[in-house]
């Protein structure tokens, strides 16, 4: 017979959702100066400019968006989990 913790350690999973949280933030936070420094801040012109602008706003920012929407999904996902943990070990 196993003498062990079977599971999760429902405030581990707790604070590792409030570091997913952090990150999300970050990531959005960057996302966000990145977005403005690059459309009106910039003082950059050519075609290897447009070619960057129109990859940021069509690839790049989306991805970190993804990103970001992702960490976010698994915190949600981990504070269920913890919440499930306590109900199964009471």
């Amino acid at each position: 017979m196993s003498t062990g913790l079977y599971g999760s350690d429902p405030e581990e999973l707790r604070q590792f959702a409030r570091e997913l949280e952090q990150a999300t933030n970050i990531l959005l936070a960057v996302k966000s100066e990145l977005s403005t420094r690059i459309s009106s801040k910039l003082r950059w012109e050519g075609p290897d400019a447009f070619f960057f602008r129109h990859a940021w706003q069509s690839s790049y920012a989306p991805v970190i968006g993804r990103a970001a929407q992702m960490l976010e999904d698994t915190a949600h996902t981990l504070l269920l989990q913890a919440s499930e943990q306590e109900s199964a070990s009471s």
